[in-house]
C-alpha cells in the first residue's frame, strides 16, 4: 500500500523535472532571442541597392565591394550609347532592396559594333557609293588608274580590305580603272565623263586643262564634261592643252 509519504515525493520529483524543464525552455528562448536572431538579422541586412549604371567598370567595383557586394561580370555587348568599359546594365537593379554581401552581375559596353567592310571590287563607282551608304560608311575619294585586266569603269581597289572591322562612318576611298593602258598616249573622250574623273585621266596622261567653261544644262548631272576642243585618239604632244564645256546648275533669277 502507498502511503501518503511516497505520493508526496513523486509530485515532488515531478515538480522538479518540470520546473528544470521550464527552465531550461526559458533559457532556450532568451538565448534565440538576444544572441542567436540578432546575429542572424545582421547577416540578412537588407540595404538599398545603388545605381552603377554608365559608370565605368572600375568605379562600379569599388562602389559595390566597399558594400561588401560581390561583382561578376556576365557579359560584354556592343552598344553604342555608352563608353568602352562602361557598365550597361546590372542585377539586381538599381534602389532594389537587397540583403548585403550578395552577388551583383553586369554587363559591360565594348563600344559601338564595328562595321564590316564590304567588297567593292568590279562594281561601278555609283554602285560602289549605294553599297557603303547600306553599311553605314562614306564614299570619300576617287581615283583613275589604268588597268590590263579590268575593263573602263570599274572599282579596281579600296582603302579598307573586305572583312575588316572599321567604325561607322568612315570614309573609303577607291580606285576605278581606267581600262588598258594605251600604247600610246591619246586625248581620252571625256564627254559624259565628270569634271573630276576628266581631271584625274589628264593628269596622268601629262595634258594640262587651258580653260573650263560652264553651261547650264538640266538634262546631266552638274560638273559633267560636255565638249572638249580636242578630238579624242589624237596623240597626246609635249605641252599639250585642252578646253572643256562642263554643265551646271540652272540659276534661279529672283523675282
Amino acid at each position: 500500500m502507498i502511503t501518503g509519504r511516497e505520493i508526496w515525493n513523486r509530485n515532488k520529483r515531478r515538480l522538479l523535472k518540470l520546473g528544470i524543464v521550464f527552465a531550461a525552455f526559458l533559457l532556450f528562448v532568451i538565448f534565440m532571442d538576444n544572441v542567436v536572431m540578432p546575429f542572424y538579422v545582421h547577416l540578412g541586412q537588407e540595404i538599398e541597392m545603388p545605381d552603377i549604371v554608365e559608370k565605368s567598370i572600375g568605379e562600379a567595383q569599388s562602389e559595390l565591394e566597399k558594400q561588401d557586394f560581390t561583382v561578376i561580370i556576365t557579359d560584354s555587348i556592343y552598344d553604342s550609347n555608352y563608353p568602352i568599359g562602361t557598365v550597361v546594365e546590372q542585377m539586381p537593379f538599381p534602389f532594389s532592396t537587397v540583403k548585403k554581401g550578395r552577388n551583383v552581375y553586369l554587363k559591360v559596353s565594348i563600344g559601338e559594333k564595328p562595321i564590316i567592310m564590304p567588297n567593292l571590287f568590279y562594281i561601278s563607282p555609283r554602285d560602289a557609293e549605294l553599297t557603303l551608304k547600306s553599311y553605314g560608311l562614306e564614299l570619300g575619294s576617287k581615283y583613275l588608274s589604268f588597268s590590263d585586266i579590268s575593263p573602263k569603269g570599274v572599282v579596281i581597289a579600296q582603302s579598307y580590305p573586305q572583312g575588316q572591322k572599321i567604325k561607322k562612318g568612315s570614309k573609303i576611298n577607291i580606285t576605278v580603272s581606267l581600262g588598258p593602258r594605251p600604247k600610246q598616249k591619246t586625248i581620252p573622250d571625256l564627254i559624259g565623263e565628270s569634271l573630276e574623273a576628266a581631271k584625274s585621266q589628264l593628269r596622268i596622261l601629262g595634258v594640262t586643262i587651258d580653260k573650263i567653261e560652264y553651261k547650264e544644262n538640266d538634262n546631266v548631272l552638274p560638273e559633267t564634261v560636255l565638249k572638249q576642243n580636242l578630238t579624242p585618239g589624237i596623240p597626246v604632244k609635249e605641252e599639250t592643252k585642252i578646253e572643256l564645256l562642263v554643265s551646271k546648275i540652272k540659276q534661279i533669277e529672283n523675282e
